[in-house]
């Protein structure tokens, strides 16, 4: 409580990197999303980029066991390579099999088309004018996948197989060539904070390695944040899906705020 704003956000800075966005488009996110039963909260978006400013104290601490944790992520899924890589050929020949399945023409009943003989009667006594067969040919159309992983504490203990999943998901969609985003997310001192691992546009693989896990989790305001980051950068296609990874227990220091069906507040859990 007694540090001010300006050094919160340092702090959140140092912590997980650089800012997605600038202070005056925080500002106005927090202002339209951290309401009702997030009122009073912050938001804080960051990168993904690993360059850090010459660090101190307890900050500085956890980016060293943040980097600590990369290379236990990056060690434990080449400890089981060759399981992980049987799993993402699996699962991308699942993904493939889905899109071809939706891809193959469908008969539907229609008012034009091809007379289907056997339907005429309904026209005649059921005033049915959908008495042809027409074909559809079924389009996906383009589609660009958020993938959002837990970071909160009660990770703490399967860290790599969190970030190994993240990363066997996000490949087998790849391979589809379903472009893919890879973001964590938890709240700190009172900002529910978005990391992003893996961009759209990046090639490599390398930052998913970089999920670390702690603090709470704010899932409400976590998923609103989801959603403005998509507004923001939706991808190179139009529709978009978002898968989230957690273990749906919410839980954050910050409670909810009195209200006037609820005069006293309550945990936000």
């Amino acid at each position: 409580l007694a540090q001010t704003e300006a050094a919160l956000r340092k702090y959140m800075r140092g912590y997980f990197g650089a800012p997605l966005y600038d202070q005056s488009q925080l500002e106005s996110l927090e202002r339209e999303l951290c309401v009702d039963e997030h009122q009073g909260c912050h938001l804080y978006y960051a990168t993904g980029d690993d360059t850090h400013e010459k660090l101190k104290g307890y900050v500085a601490a956890q980016r060293r066991n943040a980097l600590r944790q990369m290379e236990l992520n990056r060690a434990a899924y080449e400890a089981d390579a060759t399981r992980h890589r049987t799993s993402i050929r699996r699962l991308t020949a699942r993904i493939r099999n889905a899109m071809l399945a939706y891809l193959q023409p469908t008969p539907v009943r229609a008012a034009s088309g091809a007379l289907d003989a056997g339907r005429i009667w309904r026209g005649v006594y059921l005033d049915d004018d959908k008495v042809f067969t027409r074909i559809l040919q079924s389009d996906p159309g383009d589609l660009s996948v958020d993938i959002l992983l837990d970071a909160s504490s009660s990770q703490i203990d399967r860290q790599a197989v969190v970030a190994a999943q993240g990363y066997m998901i996000a490949e087998s969609l790849t391979r589809c060539h379903i472009p893919v985003r890879v973001s964590s997310f938890c709240s700190l001192r009172g900002y529910t904070v978005l990391r992003v691992l893996k961009h759209f546009k990046d090639k490599q693989w390398q930052g998913v390695n970089q999920y670390f896990a702690s603090g709470w989790n704010r899932d409400g305001l976590a998923l609103r944040a989801a959603g403005d980051l998509i507004d923001f950068d939706p991808g190179p296609a139009a529709r978009h899906l978002l898968i989230l990874l957690t273990d749906a227990s919410p839980n954050d220091s910050r409670r909810i705020p009195p209200s006037p069906n609820d005069p006293l507040g309550r945990d936000y859990g």
